[in-house]
């Protein structure tokens, strides 16, 4: 953490504005907040950190930054050929590696397919666990598809490729046991031996906090644990907090999980805080009745163990976990060349998103945000329509980007009677956020204008 910050002042940008604990200390368990300073460029202005102790924690939020700023700042001049598909050779990742959508399966339309292969995208190297050589990809089709996850910043490149392969699978175990809605087993927390994970399960048990944990590492041959907890004191005017947490031993992903819960609860589990995350906000802990396993709860050194002293062999061990399963990591190094801290953002082709998994999002819809993001708003619309005939499932998010597109256009009427449509379509907090802000400056606009605003004709672009 000295070396990071001593790194910040040398190279004189102002990254950090300061670090902040948050917590009140009832638990015990520190979560840190680091707000981006002037010079800092990421999309939110802070990010968040966890650990057991107040070092790991603020080092968490210090990292999450450093891996936000370098993402933001790839691919940089010279380390990219930008270029469409349909014009690249050589070592290019095979093309049904692109399109492995849970709804899709790597099997595009000849339509998509055309589309995709006349778009300029970045290719940059990707180094492949799993052939140990590099292949080219389209870097903002990955990014778009994944987001922040399998975005990973640390001390050596080593540790930052095994966390980012963790929050992949933690991403993708998320989604499929949200979607297939069965039951897991339930851990035995007495049979827990670290003394870490036990002290932190004596901050929760001593509070009164109930909580639960349960095996999600599924067919993955990684251990997740996906904990549920809320604080009976307090609820129903408090949150039931749902999470998991994966790491290469059962008992690391258990502390994992269990600080995840902190940092999403922060002591109090106030309803004002808790957004939710990439797993459902359960309104009562009787919502999660689907995953509870009638037979006895089993021990935790039941689940998966992937673990080694040497963190290279846990990388393998992850690696052969996963191609047992079709899947194929891959490693971006997106260290910046000015902070020198090692960045990594890790794909893994066919992995299941929270977004893409419950609300359909297909080929057809991440074609039209690269079409929106290269500024054909009308080829971009179209797709997203298309996607919603396709798909009625996918009509939230793509109203919001059709919205979008309206709203940039200055078409500010019929952009307002579309973030109305949205906000009916139940969208999380996140997004709401987003619809509050634009329909303000549709309403400023259509005022300044003095026109009424006059009901659009649905598909009419």
């Amino acid at each position: 953490m000295r070396r990071v910050k001593e790194k910040f002042q040398e190279i004189q940008l102002q990254l950090i504005r300061d670090i902040l604990r948050i917590d009140s200390g009832r638990l015990g368990i520190p979560v840190y907040v680091c707000r981006a300073g002037k010079d800092c460029n990421i999309p939110t202005p802070k990010t968040m950190g966890k650990g057991p102790t107040p070092e790991q924690s603020e080092a968490s939020a210090l990292m999450e930054l450093v891996e936000r700023f370098s993402h933001v700042n790839f691919p940089r001049a010279g380390g990219y050929r930008r270029s469409a598909f349909s014009d690249m050779n050589g070592a290019v990742l095979p093309a049904e590696n692109f399109f492995r959508l849970p709804v899709q399966k790597g099997v595009p339309g000849k339509e998509e397919m055309e589309v995709f292969s006349a778009l300029p995208f970045s290719w940059v190297p990707a180094y492949s666990l799993t052939h140990g050589r590099d292949f080219m990809i389209p870097y903002e089709w990955f990014a778009d598809i994944q987001g922040t996850n399998g975005l990973s910043a640390g001390n050596t490149l080593e540790e930052t490729v095994l966390q980012g392969l963790c929050e992949v699978v933690e991403r993708h175990v998320s989604a499929r046991i949200n979607t297939l809605r069965r039951p897991v087993p339930t851990i035995d927390l007495d049979t827990v031996q670290d003394p870490v994970a036990d002290e932190l399960l004596e901050k929760f048990f001593g509070r009164g906090i109930e909580l639960l944990c349960m095996d999600f590492s599924m067919d993955t041959g990684i251990p997740t644990i996906g904990g549920i907890a809320f604080d009976p004191s307090t609820f129903p005017n408090s949150e039931v907090v749902f999470c998991a947490g994966t790491a290469t031993h059962p008992e690391k992903a258990l502390i994992r999980v269990l600080t995840e819960i902190q940092q999403m609860a922060v002591d109090d589990f106030r309803q004002d805080y808790y957004a939710g995350g990439i797993l459902p906000k359960f309104s009562h802990w009787r919502e999660s009745h689907y995953l509870f396993d009638k037979r006895e709860p089993v021990p935790i050194q039941s689940l998966p163990d992937v673990s080694s002293k040497d963190m290279l062999e846990e990388i393998k061990n992850c690696t052969k976990a996963l191609n047992r399963i079709g899947f194929e990591p891959l490693v971006i190094d997106i260290t910046h060349p000015l902070l020198g801290i090692p960045a990594v953002f890790v794909v893994i082709p066919g992995t299941e998103q929270y977004e893409n998994t419950t609300c359909g999002l297909d080929t057809l819809y991440y074609l039209g945000r690269r079409l929106k993001f290269l500024g054909d708003r009308k080829g971009a619309m179209e797709k997203f329509q298309s996607s919603i005939n396709r798909n009625p499932a996918v009509r939230r998010h793509c109203c919001m980007e059709i919205a979008d597109c309206l709203m940039s256009m200055k078409r500010w009427a019929e952009a307002m009677e579309l973030y109305k449509e949205v906000m009916g379509c139940r969208p999380d907090r996140e997004m709401q956020y987003r619809v509050f802000r634009a329909l303000t400056v549709c309403v400023d606009k259509i005022k300044e204008s003095g026109k009424s605003p006059e009901p659009s004709v649905p598909g009419s672009f």
